[in-house]
């Protein structure tokens, strides 16, 4: 008994040490990436990290939780397709974009109106996916004429504080490891992704593009810890009032799922009822990530871009 119980321990030190030492590998890609494709901008109101990429007119692009500028540049690429200026950001608390006492969404959107001045640029399509909603709304309501359109992607729009899914308490606490984090992508990948709104069965019928695109989604989360601080603080952010929003002149289109239950389908509901110029783009499926819409949503902003610029 006591030579299996040996073998066994041998045998999970011998798992754990290989486990670790790929974990550390691909942890060290993974870092030297966020790193050598940002800049830090200083700003008056604190420091924002973003990428440039493109030429034409300029998009801000603002990510969703757990993310970061890599992110937001990948939803956006996808999003709006060829053809502009990317310029993606790090909300506050994610990658080198640092959490500060004020981190409110009217602070986050006077540093983005910083970066466009130190970047010269006078106008943007405004592109928010998910928890960067927020800030992109805000923005568009303290800049509008810096603002051509607004484009909400599976948007958070209300204080979600009161109303955080298990699933949502569940991946905070994975994430606030590197290790974890990438352990359960490496053993359990297929039910993370569904948790983080990329079903398996829809993943089964997508293109190998847009599979990729979603691997890409789960992989760009790496590494997780300089981007816990802003995650943890989502729950905490305060979206525009409904009445604010209806304030907001920039045109905006509006893309959400109705079995997205992430960020629930009430939320895309509450943006059209408040902004007078917005149009409502809803599918019956796809989660929180609408993958399997990407081509048809791809052809509905640049429709909507196309006639209100």
């Amino acid at each position: 008994m006591k030579k299996i119980i040996l073998v066994v321990v041998v045998l999970l030190i011998s798992l754990f040490t290989f486990l670790y030492v790929q974990f550390r590998g691909e942890m060290s890609v993974a870092r030297q990436r966020v790193l050598e494709e940002s800049v830090v901008l200083s700003t008056e109101y604190g420091e924002i990290e973003y990428a440039v990429e493109g030429e034409g007119p300029a998009a801000l692009l603002i990510h969703g939780a757990g993310g970061g500028y890599d992110q937001g540049m990948l939803i956006g690429k996808k999003a709006l397709g060829d053809g502009y200026k990317f310029v993606s950001v790090s909300r506050f608390g994610y990658l080198r974009s640092p959490f500060i006492e004020e981190s409110t969404v009217e602070n986050q959107a006077a540093i983005y109106a910083a970066l466009l001045d130190h970047l010269e640029i006078d106008q943007v399509v405004i592109l928010g996916a998910s928890a960067g909603g927020p800030s992109a709304l805000q923005f568009a309501h303290d800049y509008p004429n810096r603002s051509s359109v607004l484009v909400l992607l599976s948007s958070v729009s209300m204080f979600m504080g009161d109303e955080i899914p298990m699933s949502t308490k569940v991946i905070n606490t994975i994430q606030k490891s590197d290790f974890s984090f990438w352990l359960v992508l490496k053993m359990f990948r297929s039910q993370f992704a569904e948790m983080v709104g990329i079903p398996q069965h829809l993943y089964e019928e997508l293109s190998p593009e847009d599979q990729q695109y979603a691997d890409n989604i789960l992989d760009f989360m790496h590494p997780m810890s300089p981007r816990s601080p802003g995650n943890i603080y989502e729950a905490e952010i305060r979206p525009l009032t409904g009445e604010a929003m209806g304030t907001i002149s920039v045109p905006t289109i509006i893309v959400h799922a109705k079995d997205d239950f992430l960020v629930t389908y009430n939320h895309a509901e509450f943006l059209d009822k408040h902004i007078n110029n917005s149009v409502l783009v809803s599918f019956e499926s796809g989660g929180h990530a609408l993958i399997a819409e990407t081509e048809v949503i791809n052809e509905r902003i640049k429709d909507f871009i196309t006639t209100n610029q």
